[in-house]
């Protein structure tokens, strides 16, 4: 299986947030992905890593959470790690279509993760949780993974 790993260190504070959309900028250009795809990763590790602290950790700060990226089987992996109680980001399921005039902020961040991931899987850990989001991407032949 061919992989290859990245790692970023975050503390549970919103702010640290902003730190994100750098890192996969990085990842994003190593493997050469589209705009689509940089798009569905930054919507979904934001939307994962605000639950995390704000629900997780009721943002509080001082807590780690870790999230490490890999390519894997045709797919770039993220998976997020964190020792907040548990919670499963179970599939919302189909949802009735929303009217954009009338839809309340808040409380659609796992449907948008499952509907712009390929594959969402959730572990609890002895300690925490492990959140991994997959996404199909075609790595550029110039890229060594």
């Amino acid at each position: 299986m061919d992989q290859t790993q990245d790692r970023l260190l975050l503390d549970s504070q919103l702010t640290e947030l902003s730190r994100v959309t750098s890192w996969v900028e990085i990842l994003a250009d190593r493997y050469g992905l589209t705009e689509d795809a940089r798009f569905a990763v930054n919507l979904c590790l934001e939307e994962a890593l605000a639950n995390v602290v704000l629900h997780g950790y009721q943002n509080e700060p001082g807590h780690p959470i870790l999230i490490q990226s890999f390519v894997a089987n045709g797919s770039l992996f993220f998976a997020i790690e964190d020792k907040a109680p548990a919670f499963a980001p179970v599939d919302p399921g189909e949802q009735k279509p929303v009217d954009l005039e009338t839809m309340q902020p808040g409380g659609h961040g796992i449907r948008l993760i499952h509907r712009f991931a390929g594959s969402v899987a959730y572990e609890q850990l002895p300690d925490g949780n492990r959140l991994s989001i997959g996404f199909p991407v075609s790595i550029a032949k110039n890229v060594s993974v």
